[in-house]
């Protein structure tokens, strides 16, 4: 038997470091990628609607100072119409840069919500930027007025193709 004196040498606990918060764990790190990715493709999209946005309002601004400033005659007046309705569309479908006629108007009443441009109107885009001075301009082709309040009731309202695919996504998602 050993002596008393011998008693044991017991230390005390130790306790584990504490649990650190870094490096996080790789679902930590999926995630921040995620919001990442996220925060970029949020950004892109904001500015090309931003750009959109503008052009639009641009070619608006333009049909306004246009109303305003009534110098020119119906027909040059008439081709500035169609000029500014066609910088509108260049930057969605570049193909209407070389539509003219009853072509062009077709198209625009397609892109439409409704066809805009009939009767006198859809003929004063088609033929008047192109036809010789007529003393019953008027007459035949209608108001000027009014073919401004189309042009600038159609880009209001105009939707580009992609625009149309994002709603009719949206509206599908919202039936189920």
């Amino acid at each position: 038997m050993q002596a008393q004196n011998d008693t044991l040498q017991i230390y005390d606990i130790h306790l584990p470091d504490p649990v650190s918060a870094w490096p996080p764990a790789p679902g930590w790190w999926l995630l921040l990628i995620v919001i990442l990715l996220a925060t970029v493709a949020a950004f892109f999209v904001w500015r090309k609607l931003r750009q959109r946005w503008q052009r639009r309002s641009d070619c608006l601004q333009q049909l306004q100072n246009l109303r305003s400033h009534f110098d020119k005659t119906d027909a040059q007046a008439c081709a500035q119409i169609n000029e500014i309705l066609k910088l509108y569309c260049q930057q969605y479908f570049p193909q209407t840069v070389a539509l003219h006629g009853q072509v062009w108007v077709d198209f625009l009443n397609q892109k439409g919500p409704v066809p805009l441009f009939n009767n006198q109107s859809a003929r004063a885009l088609a033929e008047a930027p192109y036809a010789p001075p007529r003393a019953d301009w008027r007459q035949h082709y209608g108001e000027l007025d009014d073919l401004l309040a189309l042009a600038q009731r159609w880009l209001k309202s105009a939707r580009t193709d992609q625009e149309k695919t994002v709603r009719q996504s949206l509206a599908k998602t919202e039936a189920n």
